[in-house]
């Protein structure tokens, strides 16, 4: 009988079955065990050795239980999935760090210099650590930069306006303060476009850490 299992948000097909394990190379003849296979969508397989008296119907709890102590005997391929462990809350000391990477135009993975090809076009991945800067996700990756970039555009224009306002209050110079405000919204989003692109990138690795599976699927490129 198939079971399913739902967790760390990746749905894994359950199967019982039979193998035979040698338990050393000497070994003629064979152990035949009872094992539990659990495959995920991306082809991930891992195996954990149950006793006979195992329910046949067992609880959520105690499947999940199993997987954990699980042995993976196949990595998967992520593909475009970025990671497969829970979201974790970042300390203030790794959100200040990734935000100075991130407007200092560095890689927000492990900080290394030359992400760039261009003003407006991130390289494929990182020289140092390989990581892929669109995660190896689809095109609409950067709409969240793309947010970021009108976010700190308008967040700009309104620091500007309060500081403006109560420093020269009651003669502000609202003509000038118009045009100024004006272009500086035109030319804002275009300085902080990459910086944009990048704080989103880190904010999504801050979230959800790149695991040892992904890493190997980023470097895998340069290999290729």
């Amino acid at each position: 009988m198939t079971l399913y299992l739902f967790v760390h948000n990746t749905s894994w097909t359950v199967e019982r079955r039979r193998v035979l394990v040698r338990n050393s190379v000497a070994d003629r003849l064979p152990d035949e065990k009872l094992f539990l296979f659990f495959t995920a969508a991306d082809g991930e397989v891992r195996r954990s050795d149950i006793a006979e008296n195992f329910p046949e119907e067992p609880t959520a709890r105690l499947l999940e239980s199993v997987w954990r102590f699980a042995e993976v005997i196949r990595a998967g391929d992520p593909g475009e999935m970025t990671t497969r462990g829970e979201i974790v809350v970042p300390g203030m000391r790794d959100v200040a760090v990734a935000v100075f990477r991130a407007f200092a135009l560095r890689c927000p993975n492990c900080g290394a210099r030359g992400v760039t090809s261009s003003w407006f076009k991130l390289k494929r991945h990182c020289g140092q650590c390989r990581i892929r800067l669109e995660r190896g996700e689809s095109s609409e990756y950067f709409l969240g930069g793309m947010l970021f970039n009108i976010f700190l555009a308008e967040l700009i224009f309104a620091a500007v306006l309060l500081i403006v306002t109560f420093t020269m209050w009651p003669k502000v110079p609202w003509r000038g303060m118009e045009f100024a405000l004006v272009g500086a919204m035109i030319v804002a989003p275009i300085v902080l476009y990459p910086a944009s692109r990048l704080l989103w990138l880190a904010l999504d690795l801050l979230l959800r850490p790149p695991d040892a599976t992904e890493m190997a699927w980023h470097k895998s490129e340069s290999d290729e």
